[in-house]
């Protein structure tokens, strides 16, 4: 990586040059941040020695080829470096990047965080998307967590074009990797095999949270019968969330349970 040019070191030398400058200006970490945007248009736009005079903005514009700016892509986002938010501005608004940024998701040695770097930048170009590696990744859970969560967020803007492969993921599958799905089809159309997925996760007690939300956000109202059923043995943790799937698909639900011994209760209300 020592041809690459390592921007955001570039910047932080400028940043520290200068508020070294106008040190005594800024009385708090609060008035540092609110100015920092201000200061990093002031570097994107200032002509660099070490770009040759160009400024770091007009040196990623003046960039036409894609394998070019991909290239930059890969070499600054290895050995603890960062890529610039310059360059991803750039490969986001080049449509002929995302062909490359297919091959790297696909690619078995890209790095999670280059993968993700692509999976984002893919996703705001509005191209389309590697389904069978994303498929991979959400059934894969010993991939990297920030990949995953990543994918599955991209997957619930597009549920219903990917549900059938998920529902194929759910024979013999662990109730981790059921959980993973469900958050993406709980997003999707109405479907029974939806339906009994979320019953089932709910049913197994494993996170009620997390399953009342899922069946909340999911809409249909024969889930309403088991998350009532539900409201008598939950802690206050659990009944917090119950109660709002219940009220999103239309019901009510009297506080009639004291809670004044429950741990759960004690340790949300003493963070208050």
């Amino acid at each position: 990586m020592n041809d690459v040019i390592d921007f955001d070191k570039m910047f932080e030398d400028y940043a520290a040059e200068w508020f070294k400058e106008r040190e005594g200006e800024f009385e708090s970490e609060q008035d540092v941040e609110a100015v920092m945007p201000d200061v990093y248009e002031a570097w994107a736009s200032s002509p660099s020695r070490k770009l040759g005079g160009i400024a770091p903005r007009a040196f990623f514009d003046a960039i036409e080829k894609p394998d070019e700016l991909v290239k930059i892509l890969i070499g600054t986002s290895e050995d603890g470096c960062n890529p610039c938010s310059l360059l991803l501005d750039k490969i986001s608004e080049t449509p002929s990047c995302a062909p490359l940024l297919k091959e790297i998701i696909e690619r078995k040695d890209a790095s999670a965080k280059l993968k993700l770097l692509c999976v984002t930048m893919l996703e705001e170009t509005g191209s389309d998307y590697p389904v069978d590696a994303y498929i991979d990744i959400v059934a894969d859970e010993s991939a990297d967590e920030d990949l995953r969560e990543g994918v599955v967020e991209i997957l619930k803007s597009h549920a219903n074009d990917v549900k059938e492969r998920l529902y194929k993921l759910l024979d013999g599958a662990s109730d981790g990797l059921k959980t993973v799905v469900a958050e993406i089809l709980s997003c999707a159309d109405k479907d029974e095999r939806t339906f009994n997925l979320l019953t089932e996760l709910f049913a197994g007690g494993d996170n009620i949270p997390l399953y009342a939300q899922y069946l909340g956000a999911y809409g249909d109202e024969r889930a309403a019968a088991q998350l009532y059923r539900a409201l008598d043995e939950c802690d206050y943790a659990e009944y917090i969330e119950i109660k709002n799937a219940i009220e999103r698909l239309g019901g009510v639900v009297d506080d009639y349970r004291d809670f004044s011994d429950d741990p759960t209760y004690i340790a949300i209300k003493g963070r208050k």
